[in-house]
């Protein structure tokens, strides 16, 4: 009997330790921007943990297999989610957001003034109504900081002529310390050329993705010679995550 005891006092402090170090690892990890790109069947989303911990899930993918990519980059006792972005209205990009919504708590939803409507968006929104979550509405020229990480956003333009080949989908960039990323999803080169205009080379590290395939016929050489990203990227690529120290991006 003396024997069972020691053992199980022996496992228990092992697995005490384990957890206390697992908990340890995610609560004072070290001070980086890390920025996930989810590699999805169907659809976009893009994980975003900031250098003091806060949580940004932008976009949701099309169905729950975001929600197994986000079991990966968050502790399994964490259910909380500090925002999420609605980048647009296509399902590709948000019909997953209502089952993450429903299972996850959720601070704060952000979404674009101006945006195309949609079955799915509709009925995003009324679990958003349903849980009470305060929304963001943002356009052009916003800024807010979460600590030292600095989100501005990009597009939707309330000057901009939109078109059928141009629904308003949101476009924004974060910049921590000495490098940025710039997050344009399925924006249309005309409207990547718009954004080029109100740029300039800051010497920053800068990484700028895309949600396409093809994606050389995509982009917009203009905003590539303003900004001089270090890495062109594509969501639709493989799973991969970027990490900056404030200096330079790191894979």
């Amino acid at each position: 009997m003396k024997r069972k005891i020691q053992i199980y006092i022996v496992i228990s402090s092992i697995l005490i330790c384990t957890i206390c170090i697992y908990v340890y690892r995610w609560e004072f990890r070290e001070s980086r921007l890390e920025v996930s790109f989810f590699s999805l069947n169907r659809g976009r989303s893009i994980f975003i943990r900031t250098p003091d911990n806060k949580t940004i899930l932008y976009g949701g993918g099309q169905n729950s297999a975001t929600i197994s990519e986000i079991t990966k980059v968050m502790p399994v006792y964490s259910r909380r989610i500090d925002y999420v972005v609605i980048p647009s209205a296509t399902p590709a990009q948000i019909g997953g957001l209502i089952e993450i919504l429903e299972r996850y708590e959720v601070g704060e939803v952000i979404r674009s003034k101006y945006m195309a409507t949609s079955t799915v968006l509709t009925q995003l929104m009324k679990v958003v109504e349903k849980k009470k979550i305060h929304i963001r509405y943002i356009e052009k020229g916003d800024t807010f900081d979460i600590a030292s990480t600095t989100l501005k956003v990009l597009f939707p333009d309330p000057k901009f002529k939109f078109n059928k080949t141009s629904l308003p989908e949101l476009g924004i960039y974060i910049t921590y310390g000495n490098t940025d990323i710039f997050l344009l999803g399925n924006l249309s080169k005309t409207i990547q050329n718009s954004i080029a205009k109100s740029m300039e080379d800051d010497g920053k590290d800068t990484i700028l993705e895309l949600y396409s395939s093809g994606i050389s016929s995509k982009l917009s050489q203009n905003l590539v010679d303003v900004i001089k990203p270090k890495y062109i990227f594509t969501t639709k690529e493989k799973s991969i995550r970027f990490v900056s120290d404030g200096f330079f991006w790191s894979r």
